[in-house]
């Protein structure tokens, strides 16, 4: 004989259902965290290289400052400059993976492919 449900009672299609629904809500939001997260990363990384370009203009007017004092030849001193940032230029194009593409990459990479497994096992750790 079988036993008769009550309205109360949902049955194994609707919990199926409510499953799949908050599974894609789950996904749903941790996309738009991830997202946000790589979005904030990407503004950090602008202010900080504009803050990095306004710091070398300044070590620039400082250099320059200081080899007008000592060699007093305008274009002397303009030359240097020159050389210097050439040499900064070469060697950030010949160490431009290791400086700057494998560790930004890495970056967007870690934040997109983090699981949340880290967090769960915290909760366990903690019970």
């Amino acid at each position: 004989m079988r036993q008769k449900r009550g309205k109360d009672e949902p049955s194994f299609v609707d919990t199926i259902k409510k499953y799949i629904d908050l599974k894609a809500e789950y996904y749903q939001l941790a996309f738009a965290e991830k997202v946000s997260l790589l979005v904030g990363k990407i503004v950090l990384l602008i202010f900080t290289a504009l803050l990095s370009l306004a710091l070398l203009l300044l070590m620039l007017l400082l250099i320059y400052n200081l080899l007008m004092t000592w060699i007093d030849i305008p274009w002397l001193v303009s030359l240097i400059e020159i050389g210097f940032i050439g040499l900064l230029m070469l060697i950030m194009w010949l160490f431009r993976y290791k400086l700057v593409i494998n560790p930004v990459a890495s970056s967007i990479i870690r934040s997109l492919l983090s699981s949340d497994d880290k967090e769960e096992e915290d909760e366990e750790d903690e019970e």
